[in-house]
């Protein structure tokens, strides 16, 4: 009767375990991208705008989740720029390309450094009180882009700005707002790459439960414990 009481109890202890182990494991982060930049070795800066003016990727998100983040790389062709205060970074809705929808979040005055893959997971940096927070679906279209208010157009090699990649420019990804002319086709602009902007995205159920995994453990244990069992009630007999 002890050994069955014993053996009760880790039952108990094995199934309050599993219990409190079978909470959901989040956290894995994929950053949704259409660029290759890796570095200012494979980046190339756009000296090219004026205050106002906006590039921006159209980026198609790969499964449902959520996008808590946005990343822009920022390079002069020598580096050592100081760092730049720029007008914004704006997350839209997919509208008709190349002109996007409406505005879903704004990255307000962030401050941008020479040769870094600059990050923002706040809509008020320094503060950063107000997390962004997105809720997206897969195949859904999220535009991303920056609002300049320094003027790069006629800079030189220390003049930073948005960097691209040096593979091609895809259309149907990358737009800019000009002035004048509005929102067109960056490719057909004259730009070369994929611009190096980019969405830090959550997926939805992306790791699965450990639960299966703690029901795999509890029946062992409960085998375990049964063979106990039976091999001290042989010895009793015995």
């Amino acid at each position: 009767m002890n050994e069955l009481i014993r053996c009760g109890k880790l039952l108990c202890y094995v199934a309050c375990a599993v219990t409190a182990t079978s909470a959901r494991v989040d956290g894995v982060e994929i950053v949704v991208k259409n660029d290759s930049v890796t570095g200012v070795v494979n980046g190339t800066p756009c000296t090219c705008f004026i205050p106002g003016e906006i590039p921006a990727s159209w980026l198609t998100m790969p499964f449902d989740g959520t996008l808590v983040g946005v990343q822009v790389f920022w390079q002069s062709q020598l580096g050592g720029a100081p760092d730049s205060f720029e007008m914004g970074v704006h997350v839209y809705a997919s509208g008709t390309f190349p002109t996007p929808g409406a505005v879903l979040a704004s990255v307000t005055g962030p401050t941008l450094t020479d040769g870094v893959l600059n990050e923002y997971r706040h809509t008020d940096p320094p503060t950063n009180i107000i997390p962004i927070n997105l809720a997206v679906t897969a195949g859904q279209t999220i535009v991303v882009g920056v609002e300049m208010i320094n003027q790069s157009a006629g800079g030189g090699p220390f003049t930073p700005s948005t960097s691209s990649d040096q593979d091609g420019c895809q259309t149907g990804k990358n737009v800019a707002f000009a002035i004048p002319g509005g929102w067109a086709d960056a490719c057909l602009l004259g730009v070369t790459g994929d611009w190096a902007i980019r969405a830090i995205v959550v997926p939805d159920n992306d790791i699965p439960t450990v639960s299966q995994w703690g029901f795999v453990v509890l029946a062992v244990l409960i085998l375990g414990a049964g063979t106990l069992v039976y091999q001290r009630r042989r010895c009793l007999i015995a």
